[in-house]
């Protein structure tokens, strides 16, 4: 899907929480404990109108992962522009920058993490009009003053919106102009609607002329982003660009250009269902977070049983699975307190033995009696009687259970997300 590149002069915090762990560990591939590492990319805002916790759900995806989704409160906002945006056919997108770390939570690696989108407010996401045609859109980036502005106040003034401010397309040609010394020299001049409205500084031109020339030589002209500010009394222009060292070669490549005008405004607009279940809304999140932990070489606690079994034939398999990891774990520890406790008689008996002949091997024997006992008693107290442990066993119609209290419940309910 073509993608539509929102109006990036601002900032924006998304959710992120622990409910994404898994998928913003894919985005970063590894991650170090206590270290806080930064990615920044381009996510995709995308509308879910099938979610089942809010149908006005917004989520932030950095290619397939998502990272995050908007608070209640600026999907509100942001809904009508994003999902205009998604009607016309293109996917809305936005400089996203997330920094996380891996924590340790009781135990258990867990992600720490935090994400802002760059995305200005919904009514300066989009240009008040479209780039000329046949024109190639330079990347945005820091704000360039336009020089000689004043000149063109009427002009501008008409332009300007009630709100004072406005976003908007201006298109950059390279125009000769006699200095005030006599001399002939190129100099960047700024348009709107074919109509010149200021100019780029000597220094500047000379860095977007052949920049511009580049496309020219392709049959396009350069257009880019502007900002018009201004009131009654005074008005103002600027230009966000990348200045041309730091836009990426693949532009020069491909010259991207502007889509089609998006639709007209409306009320609603109809738009595809988008929801994807995240791994913790699949139920699936413990299992695949530590495959991913593994793969990072991070070491991972081992699964605990939570304590639920939900009975019937959709969850047999599973709840089997985890009765037998947890005898396995249960018959290994309780012959480790069988052998310490055979330990330990045999050294009270050897300092028995050797306590007229060696006392200094006897009281050795009856110090490490003590802490193999010690031990012993510990590790029981932990792992409960050493009879061997009662199963549960499920049987069509009849269902049995002497381990402890066990929940069952029809279907696993997925987890709410916190959109504070």
């Amino acid at each position: 899907m073509t993608t539509y590149a929102l109006n990036d002069r601002g900032s924006l915090e998304i959710v992120t929480e622990n409910f994404y762990d898994a998928e913003i560990l894919r985005v970063f591939g590894s991650l170090p404990y206590g270290m806080v590492e930064t990615f920044a990319g381009t996510a995709t805002l995308v509308p879910e109108p099938d979610n089942p916790f809010d149908s006005q759900t917004i989520s932030v995806r950095v290619d397939d992962n998502q990272v995050g989704h908007l608070a209640k409160d600026d999907a509100v906002r942001y809904w009508p522009a994003v999902t205009r945006v998604v009607a016309s056919g293109y996917a809305a997108t936005a400089p996203v920058i997330i920094k996380a770390s891996l924590v340790d939570a009781d135990g258990t690696p867990e992600v720490d993490a935090s994400a802002r989108v760059q995305l200005s407010p919904p009514d300066l996401l989009f240009p008040v009009n479209s780039p000329p045609q046949r024109s190639t859109v330079l990347p945005q980036g820091p704000s360039i003053k336009v020089l000689d502005e004043q000149d063109h106040a009427a002009y501008l003034h008409a332009i300007l919106p009630k709100s004072g401010e406005a976003r908007l397309f201006l298109t950059l040609e390279v125009n000769q102009v006699r200095t005030a010394h006599g001399e002939h020299v190129d100099i960047v001049e700024v348009l709107h609607e074919r109509q010149v409205v200021g100019r780029f500084s000597t220094q500047l031109s000379e860095q977007f002329i052949p920049v511009i020339r580049h496309a020219f030589e392709h049959n396009l002209l350069t257009a880019a982003w502007g900002t018009i500010r201004g009131s009654a009394y005074e008005v103002s222009l600027t230009v966000q660009a990348a200045r041309p060292e730091a836009i990426d070669a693949a532009w020069f490549e491909e010259l991207p250009r502007v889509g089609d005008e998006l639709v007209p405004e409306a009320d609603d607009y109809e738009i595809p269902n988008a929801y994807v279940p995240t791994d913790a809304e699949r139920g699936k999140n413990s299992r695949k977070w530590r495959k991913g932990m593994a793969a990072s070489g991070h070491p991972v606690a081992p699964a605990r049983s939570t304590g639920n079994t939900h009975t019937g034939s959709t969850s047999t398999a599973g709840s089997s699975a985890w009765a037998a990891s947890d005898a396995t774990w249960t018959r290994r520890s309780r012959a480790t307190v069988w052998v310490l406790l055979a330990a330990t008689v045999l050294l009270v008996l050897a300092a028995v033995l050797f306590l007229g002949r060696e006392p200094l091997v006897s009281a050795l024997a009856l110090i490490v009696a003590a802490a193999t006992g010690g031990m012993a008693a510990y590790l029981r107290s932990l792992f409960g009687p050493l009879k061997s442990p009662t199963t549960k066993v499920s049987t069509p119609g009849n269902t049995t259970s002497t381990s402890a209290n066990t929940t069952s419940t029809p279907a696993e309910i997925p987890a709410e997300r916190d959109d504070s």
